[in-house]
């Protein structure tokens, strides 16, 4: 994992789900981002895709309850008009050279430069075409 001290983070959507899941691994690593004073958030993009698949799911009550949970412990940042503009630019960059992502990672993205966030992610892939992007990768 990248060096990190008391930055500011969002968390996306792959590691929420294995909190979620209560995958040991991403547990102990967001643990060690808070031991070293991470400031951890997520966008109401990334709370959209949870409920999202809370809502398709067979135990949805039991779901959203649980995502409700989860997103009650950490800092939720919305999409204003600058991280709308950020995304219109970097969205409309990428299709040009050929290399798109899906809107929603843009948004994320979009949400985390305007703010002075980094990601943590396990979907390094798309975000890595998002050059001044600070990542965290896990696995």
């Amino acid at each position: 994992m990248e060096e990190v001290e008391a930055a500011r983070v969002i968390v996306d959507t792959d590691v929420l789900i294995d909190l979620l899941r209560g995958v040991k691994s991403i547990v102990g690593a967001i643990r060690d981002l808070e031991s070293r004073g991470c400031l951890l958030a997520t966008t109401v993009v990334n709370a959209f895709e949870l409920f999202y698949g809370a809502c398709k799911s067979r135990s949805r009550e039991r779901n959203v309850a649980s995502v409700k949970r989860l997103l009650g412990r950490l800092k939720i940042l919305s999409l204003g008009l600058k991280s709308a503009l950020r995304a219109s630019i970097i969205h409309a960059e990428l299709e040009a050279q050929g290399r798109p992502i899906g809107l929603r990672d843009v948004l994320i993205a979009a949400i985390a430069l305007t703010r002075g966030y980094g990601i943590v992610t396990k979907n390094v892939k798309h975000f890595e075409r998002i050059k001044e992007l600070m990542l965290i990768p896990l696995s």
